[in-house]
């Protein structure tokens, strides 16, 4: 009877430090551009005014974006928009080097969960960004794991 007490106490034990683990992990702020790298794909988007519309549709397109495991920035000009809760500033500022870096190959970058720069275009084109992801060798692997 002791024994089976002293292994119920370990795993409850156990069971709580894994609990902790993963609302700290999950709550942890990302602060830079390399913390989403292999967790996340990203598209940045330098809109061309602040009223843009790419905000609109980077938000309706939410299952979408979420199946693909998608994060998205526009630089309005003033601020930095997300799907994210908040943009810390050192991500905003490492969003607006990334852009401004770019700003002559296009004001679209999609970035891949490896960190790469996968695409550069001069508008936003969700449908091909989709396309050109559903065609990688990770999210073919992700999507038969599904």
């Amino acid at each position: 009877m002791s024994f089976n007490l002293a292994v119920t106490k370990k795993r409850t034990v156990l069971t709580l430090m894994l609990l902790i683990i993963t609302l700290t992990t999950q709550g942890a702020d990302m602060n830079r551009l390399d913390d989403y790298q292999w967790k996340n794909r990203l598209i940045l988007v330098h809109a061309t005014s602040e009223n843009s519309s790419e905000i609109e549709t980077l938000r309706s397109a939410r299952a979408e974006i979420d199946d693909r495991d998608i994060v998205w920035f526009v630089n309005t000009g003033s601020d930095v928009v997300s799907n994210q809760k908040a943009v810390s500033s050192s991500l905003e500022s490492d969003i607006k080097a990334v852009l401004d870096e770019s700003r002559s190959y296009g004001r679209v970058l999609l970035i891949g969960k490896d960190g790469g720069i996968k695409s550069r275009e001069s508008s936003l084109d969700l449908d091909a960004i989709f396309r050109r992801i559903d065609g990688m060798p990770m999210r073919i692997r992700e999507m038969r794991a599904d």
